[in-house]
């Protein structure tokens, strides 16, 4: 299972939340305990104090018919008291007096003895089969000397359950707490987090990707602003290669327009030049007057100002010729892949490129290879549906090199399929090609001495081969050997 940004923050925060909230609660209970536990034994000690205090001579100590009486009083009032005894300290060692367990006597250990002879308050927390309890005893004042003992047992059982109840709430109430900040995080996370990141995500998703609204300050909202910085350069790249794709199509229309008018223009006008020139050698020298004359010249002279202006014509559509410099084939496909990512990425299509670094460089012309590239990724990405694949490849074919672009898109017909590299044979909507791009690629392949082919089936998507030879390569390599 994938997680999101989302879900591993709130995991995250939540894991933070749940330590840091129960070991909170775990230490906090441990001292609330803690405290409890003294606070209970400064009541026992109080309790064994005034039990001493209620004694009030050597004969009331002395008397164990009193003694008891009064212990069974105190324990039917107070039930957190398991046992107490009443112990007489006379300089030859001590014997107790009356105790509420005559089988079982509280431990007087000298050490015990001593310590409460000297008026030090002795408490010990036990723990048996019955449960904790503290073990308290108190010294007896009897004219200014110690004259016995209070010994005392105080059951814990009670505050334990109590303890335990507070701890099982206290615990719940925590689980409680964690669901709800972890229901608050998620939904403070979503909207400090998600929603930008979806912002994103659907302004990606387009058929053209969209700016994003800027709405903070923080690094999303910096992020945005890059990324809307980032989209208006990919549209400016974008528009500035189809204005100079549209360019390039318009030129070399004009310029067959232009050769077309000019070959049948010239034609006629070289026959009427050529009829003129009958026409002169055949009228008599008295025939010619100097108003015919004057007339002949004219005609010739215009005409030939008509070959002048075809000429013209001719010479400004032809390409100039462009130097060859070492292209390195690989490197120019990655580069024009590069340019057009950002369209691909809006149209969400999928893009492969199998590129060969170990082919060699080929003299050529680098921005008419270019344009072919872009031509035909250009023409990719328009037959191509959202969802769609593109691949792109540069191999070695035996003695030549090949990039190869081929799509997932709807495909050629087969009518158009063997004409596709005629002018003005287009599958595109009349306002979104002229049909002369693969015309160009076909003229700029040939010119290097390539050759460019297609294969092709109608919905499942196109193949363009472009085959340029390696013997080309040699010719740079004698230049500069």
């Amino acid at each position: 299972m994938r997680l999101g940004v989302r879900q591993k923050l709130v995991l995250l925060s939540l894991l933070i939340v749940v330590v840091v909230s129960f070991t909170f609660t775990a230490v906090q209970l441990d001292l609330t305990r803690t405290w409890r536990e003294e606070d209970l034994r400064d009541r026992a000690v109080i309790f064994a104090r005034e039990i001493a205090a209620t004694i009030g001579d050597h004969h009331e100590l002395e008397s164990h018919a009193l003694i008891d009486r009064k212990i069974h009083q105190i324990m039917a009032v107070r039930p957190s008291v398991l046992q107490l005894d009443i112990v007489r300290l006379p300089p030859g060692g001590g014997a107790v007096v009356a105790t509420s367990e005559p089988t079982h006597r509280l431990p007087f250990t000298t050490g015990d003895e001593a310590a409460v002879r000297n008026g030090v308050v002795i408490s010990r927390l036990l723990t048996d089969a019955g449960g904790r309890s503290w073990e308290v005893m108190a010294p007896i004042q009897l004219d200014g000397a110690v004259a016995g003992a209070v010994a005392a047992r105080f059951s814990l059982n009670r505050f334990d359950a109590r303890e335990a109840r507070s701890r099982t709430l206290a615990l719940w109430l925590t689980a409680v707490s964690v669901l709800v900040m972890g229901s608050l995080m998620t939904l403070a996370v979503h909207g400090v987090v998600n929603r930008p990141i979806e912002r994103f995500v659907r302004a990606m998703r387009g058929a053209e990707a969209e700016p994003v609204a800027v709405t903070s300050n923080d690094e999303f909202g910096a992020m945005a602003r890059r990324f809307n910085d980032m989209i208006a350069r990919a549209r400016e790249r974008l528009f500035a290669m189809q204005r100079d794709l549209s360019h390039a199509e318009r030129l070399a229309l004009s310029g067959r327009i232009v050769a077309e008018v000019a070959h049948e223009v010239g034609t006629p006008l070289h026959s009427v030049m050529g009829h003129l020139e009958l026409l002169r050698e055949d009228l008599p020298a008295a025939a010619v007057s100097e108003t015919i004359e004057r007339r002949l010249r004219v005609i010739e002279s215009q005409l030939g100002r008509l070959r002048e202006i075809i000429d013209r014509l001719l010479d400004l559509t032809r390409r100039s010729p462009q130097p060859a410099v070492p292209v390195d084939v690989t490197g120019l496909v990655q580069e024009t892949v590069e340019l057009v990512r950002p369209a691909l990425t809006a149209a969400r299509l999928e893009l492969s490129v199998e590129a060969d670094p170990a082919l060699p460089r080929l003299l050529a012309q680098r921005s008419e290879l270019q344009q072919v590239v872009l031509n035909l990724l250009t023409n990719a990405l328009d037959a191509t549906p959202p969802g769609g694949a593109i691949r792109v490849a540069t191999r070695a074919r035996g003695s030549e090199v090949e990039i190869e672009v081929a799509d997932t898109g709807c495909g050629i017909p087969g009518p158009e399929l063997k004409r596709v590299f005629d002018p003005f044979v287009t599958t595109k909507d009349p306002e979104r090609g002229t049909g002369l791009g693969l015309f160009i690629c076909a003229q700029i392949v040939h010119g290097h001495g390539g050759r460019i082919d297609v294969a092709s089936e109608e919905g499942r998507g196109s193949a363009f081969r472009v085959l340029l030879p390696v013997d080309r390569v040699a010719v740079h390599q004698a230049a500069h050997s």
